[in-house]
């Protein structure tokens, strides 16, 4: 009886499964994308997983490990021949002493009997398991032991700003997004205008970097596009490396400055400077 919603603690969660993909022969750069594969998520949403910025659920880690046939106590830092844990399952529960309940992962073994006792023991209550402390009989008749009681704080996670990076040279767009990611924002990484116009469809999207040039095309006709959406406002940088090579027209990303108030930058651009001209236009300076 478990929870999705229950995290565990994201950062400790997040360096083991990157060593055990490692251990596994899935090189660095690539476990993003087989976290994303096995998890069914976007690449922004894995990479935050395996940066241990985006919570882990039970379910989630069950998944993962079950996914290179190894124990997912090792996921969560228990030795799996820790007193009595070999034989109990991790499970969302409330913990409830007096009035107060907190949210708390519990490993559950046996059902108790008359000859059988433990300090704390858990009864199911509807979708979930109640965990108490338990002086005397089990005050249920249907109650297990509790081995191990986990409490983990709530931590208010700060909302991140979602800027699309898009770029046909993936690996560019992947550095840009993760010194984005380091610096406060959430980075959706597209290869395509087409791919910018789906993923506006489907979610927020506050901000945008992106290149001129994709092939024989421009990204003029995307950034205005934006300015005709329901967001007309959404800041828009724009990179480019091609003006001294001539494959851009410099005549064309002037008229896009002057019509659709874009900021343009030239590759390689300068990290720094473009965050904190994009957190000024998003009101975060």
């Amino acid at each position: 009886m478990t929870n999705d919603a229950t995290s565990m603690d994201s950062l400790a969660v997040a360096e083991r499964v990157r060593a055990l993909m490692s251990r596994h022969g899935i090189a660095k750069r690539q476990q993003t994308t087989e976290l994303c594969r096995i998890l069914a998520l976007s690449f922004s949403q894995g990479h935050r997983k395996l940066r241990g910025s985006s919570p882990w659920t039970l379910a989630q880690i069950r998944k993962v490990a079950e996914a290179f046939d190894e124990p997912a106590a090792q996921l969560v830092g228990l030795p799996s021949a820790e007193n009595g844990l070999a034989d109990a399952s991790a499970c969302d529960a409330i913990l409830c002493v007096g009035a107060f309940e907190w949210p708390c992962i519990a490993w559950i073994g046996s059902p108790l009997n008359a000859h059988r006792r433990s300090e704390f023991v858990a009864y199911a209550r509807g979708s979930r398991w109640r965990v108490v402390r338990c002086d005397g009989a089990p005050p249920e008749p249907d109650a297990c032991e509790v081995v191990k009681i986990e409490i983990h704080p709530q931590r208010a996670e700060l909302t991140r700003p979602v800027v699309a990076v898009v770029d046909s040279d993936v690996a560019a767009a992947e550095a840009l997004g993760d010194y984005l990611e380091q610096n406060g924002f959430t980075a959706v990484v597209l290869a395509s205008p087409q791919a910018l116009d789906i993923a506006m469809r489907v979610q927020t999207v506050d901000a945008i970097v992106t290149d001129w040039l994709f092939g024989e095309d421009t990204a003029a006709a995307a950034i205005q596009a934006i300015r005709r959406s329901a967001k007309p406002d959404t800041p828009v940088l724009l990179l480019t490396g091609e003006l001294l090579t001539g494959k851009a027209s410099e005549t064309e990303i002037s008229e896009v400055i002057r019509r659709f108030n874009v900021a343009c930058y030239e590759k390689p651009a300068r990290l720094a400077i473009l965050v904190a001209d994009l957190s000024k236009r998003l009101g975060r300076a």
